[in-house]
């Protein structure tokens, strides 16, 4: 059986056309009118495209292939758009829309042979492979931790992007679509399943993208303190278990505000709050990037620091408790008055459990609890100021 072009033709229009109305339906049900509009509007215009290239004749001369030409490169920096707004990032349809119009009058200044004919098509496929460029670059740094569903959409963007590129280089020697010589059966049946297949990559990939988006969302509130938006017990417990078999020597520090029931008492929750935030601003100011805070109880908090010796931890350590009273003195009019008291220890190597470095840390809280608070007790070794 022999390809029909056409056939393949309205097949994909037919397919865009329904994507199109697809998240124009989905979007306005739940009230997303801007979503709706950007995530349906590069299906919808490849769908033109795909009308007037199935149909050339509907416009005298060459003009329905122009038009199905510019409907398709506008579909591309439609795409472009989509995929900026599912990523939270502003449109520039300008540049869509300017880049769009100068392609077209190149194209309608050329005939269907001739230099002018191979400029248009190699300006044709560079915008084409810019807009690809884009979306892979805004992929790329969209957020230090992609989806599975962005890193296979990146993968693909990527692919693509190569795909024109190359195809802007051997427009002279290609059939058109393809390139500029001729049109042959094979090259528009293998221009339209590259189409195909990238719409029905992006497609599936802004039905998938939002809905793991939402999904990490959720997972990270499960591990996340309301109050500090510092990870809680289930975080501290997942982090133990990935830094289980770690080599990394990590110090770990147990904190506990001093009299903070006195606290409450005396001030009210609200205050004793913003005592606990106080806290956690603390250690953001004090900690490197490279260690784990977590808040494990209502006044308690655990620190894992990679260890570089011992007077560099007693250091951060004494460090932390001198920021948090400073920052204590901030909140109201000044009148509350709280410090810390930390127990350390340290995991030299994975032959020590964490509950072990646990026990010792818990030991020397206690310590430093009962023999006055407001220490830093490391081990057995008392180090208070």
């Amino acid at each position: 059986m022999r390809p029909d072009p056409t056939t393949l033709l309205g097949y994909s229009t037919t397919l865009f056309l329904i994507f199109g109305l697809y998240f124009t339906v989905s979007e306005i049900t739940h009230g997303k009118r801007r979503k709706a509009f950007w995530y349906s509007s590069p299906f919808l215009a490849a769908s033109v495209s795909g009308f007037f290239f199935t149909s050339p004749s509907v416009i005298p001369g060459l003009w329905g292939l122009r038009l199905g030409a510019v409907f398709m490169t506008l579909a591309y920096g439609l795409g472009w758009q989509a995929i900026r707004t599912m990523l939270g990032r502003q449109t520039c349809l300008k540049t869509v829309l300017m880049l769009c119009m100068l392609s077209l009058a190149v194209s309608a200044t050329a005939a269907s042979t001739g230099t002018l004919h191979v400029a248009s098509s190699v300006l044709r496929m560079l915008i084409i492979t810019g807009f690809h460029f884009q979306v892979a670059q805004d992929l790329f740094y969209s957020s230090r931790t992609r989806t599975s569903a962005e890193r296979l959409l990146l993968a693909v963007i990527v692919i693509y992007t190569a795909t024109y590129g190359t195809l802007a280089l051997l427009t002279d020697v290609l059939p058109a679509p393809l390139g500029s010589l001729p049109t042959m059966v094979w090259a528009i049946i293998l221009y339209n399943l590259l189409v195909i297949i990238e719409g029905v990559f992006i497609a599936l990939a802004m039905i998938a993208i939002p809905r793991e988006r939402l999904a990490a969302e959720h997972h990270l509130l499960t591990l996340q303190d309301p109050l500090t938006q510092a990870g809680n017990g289930r975080a501290m417990t997942i982090w133990m278990e990935q830094n289980e078999t770690s080599s990394t020597p990590y110090a770990l520090f147990l904190l506990d505000i001093d009299h903070f029931k006195a606290i409450n008492d005396c001030h009210g929750h609200t205050a004793g709050d913003q005592v606990i935030i106080a806290a956690a601003r603390s250690s953001q100011k004090i900690l490197p990037q490279s260690a784990s805070f977590f808040r494990i109880g209502g006044e308690e908090f655990a620190v894992f620091l990679p260890f570089i010796d011992t007077c560099h931890t007693l250091n951060i350590a004494h460090r932390l408790k001198a920021a948090f009273t400073q920052d204590v003195k901030d909140i109201g009019d000044g009148i509350i008055e709280a410090t810390l008291s930390i127990g350390a220890d340290i995991r030299h190597s994975p032959e020590t459990s964490w509950l072990e470095v646990w026990q010792k840390a818990d030991a020397a809280l206690y310590v430093a609890k009962s023999t006055g608070r407001n220490a830093v007790v490391m081990g057995a070794a008392e180090t208070a100021d």
